[in-house]
């Protein structure tokens, strides 16, 4: 795989995340401890049983698997704000809706967006913590999974 390619796939991922920071403009209302927003960590499922986990301060992960020829779709398994005084050592599911909610999203190299991962080539999984969250503070992270 060329670095160009890679590029390529890297900025179409962050061309998605600003697009989507952008179409949630918004204003913060600085209020008391009660709506104080917290780092969020993220842990992706897979259909075929592995659990990928992005803690606070790690963005992007590269990993590589053999073609097996088995279809691989991906989900927010679950977030943990490990800052939290009360809950920062439980892990919750997301609820998909309401305010606090992830989008996620899988691009193919030279194909654009897909719903799951199966024939070989590098993809890339745009993670995104939405800005409508009371909870956790906007984050992006990405999981560059190459299949060969």
């Amino acid at each position: 795989m060329t670095k160009f390619k890679k590029a390529v796939i890297c900025m179409l991922c962050v061309l998605v995340a600003c697009f989507m920071a952008l179409s949630f403009v918004g204003c913060d209302d600085p209020g008391d401890d009660e709506d104080k927003k917290y780092d969020v960590a993220i842990r992706i499922g897979c259909s075929d049983g592995n659990i990928y986990e992005f803690p606070v301060g790690e963005d992007e992960k590269h990993i590589t698997i053999p073609y097996d020829g088995e279809v691989r779709t991906f989900w927010v398994e679950s977030y943990n704000l490990p800052d939290h005084p009360r809950y920062g050592d439980e892990w919750f599911a997301p609820s998909g809706e309401g305010a606090n909610v992830f989008e996620l999203h899988i691009a193919k190299e030279n194909i654009g967006e897909v719903r799951s991962i199966c024939d070989e080539g590098l993809y890339c999984i745009n993670i995104y913590a939405d800005t409508t969250s009371t909870l956790w503070n906007t984050r992006t992270a990405l999981l560059f999974i190459t299949v060969e």
